[in-house]
């Protein structure tokens, strides 16, 4: 960009200093390196969780509410029956008969596998790093259903973090995907998202995964001629289905 501009990389970083009211080349003082200890971010995390759990009915509304405006087609389930009622609809509704899931504890919790083979689709179940071997390529499959390590209130996103079990070809693959949430998975933002993350960095000795899969609905993309393109990278439909408090 400097070259293009008809300037050195060094005059044109001076320029960008001096508007800054910036005279040398290290960081502001002021801008110290963060610096947290376990304890600190454990009680932080142990304040934050009272927090989310007296404010769970607003926040499970509020994640209702904002995953519409992103696009997620979503159900507050009233009951175990009601979720898997909206399973049954949605798969008479695609027609799918490859199903990918994800191999989470909820699937112990809401029985999927015997309501989609009672219902003739294939299930799949794909694990970290899989790529396809069992009874048919996963990247022919209708339906993706995963459950969620968190979901955002603010903005509506589920995020899945990545471990033994979860395979991000299930959210991505499939043309429709079905994220299960459970009401003490939902935060109302990304700071407190952020906050219990840096908290397993340190609890897991720096070791926070290799990403973390943020959706927020279906997916999109302008990347063509500045036009609106639903499901280009990813599926063009998302279902959420927020299952009852417990």
């Amino acid at each position: 960009m400097a070259e293009l501009l008809g300037t050195s990389k060094e005059s044109f970083i001076a320029s960008v200093r001096q508007s800054l009211g910036r005279t040398g080349g290290e960081p502001d003082e002021r801008y110290a390196p963060l610096q947290e200890d376990l304890s600190s971010l454990e009680e932080r995390a142990s304040n934050t969780l009272e927090r989310l759990k007296k404010d769970r009915g607003r926040l499970v509304e509020e994640l209702a509410r904002v995953a519409e405006l992103q696009g997620w087609k979503v159900c507050q389930a009233a009951n175990s029956e009601a979720t898997l009622d909206y399973i049954r609809e949605l798969l008479q509704e695609t027609k799918a008969k490859r199903v990918v899931r994800s191999d989470q504890e909820i699937f112990r919790q809401v029985p999927v596998d015997e309501l989609l083979e009672g219902m003739g689709a294939q299930v799949q179940v794909m694990a970290r790093e899989q790529s396809g071997d069992g009874e048919f390529d996963p990247a022919s499959a209708e339906l993706g259903i995963t459950g969620v390590d968190y979901a955002i209130a603010e903005t509506g996103t589920a995020v899945l973090l990545p471990r033994k079990g979860i395979s991000r070809l299930v959210s991505l693959l499939p043309p429709v995907h079905l994220a299960l949430v459970r009401p003490t998975e939902v935060l109302e933002s990304l700071d407190d998202l952020y906050l219990l993350r840096r908290l397993e960095y340190h609890r897991n000795g720096g070791d926070m995964g290799s990403y973390m899969n943020f959706i927020t609905g279906p997916s999109r993309t302008a990347d063509i001629e500045q036009t609106l393109v639903i499901g280009a990278h990813g599926p063009r439909e998302t279902h959420m289905v927020i299952l009852a408090q417990e």
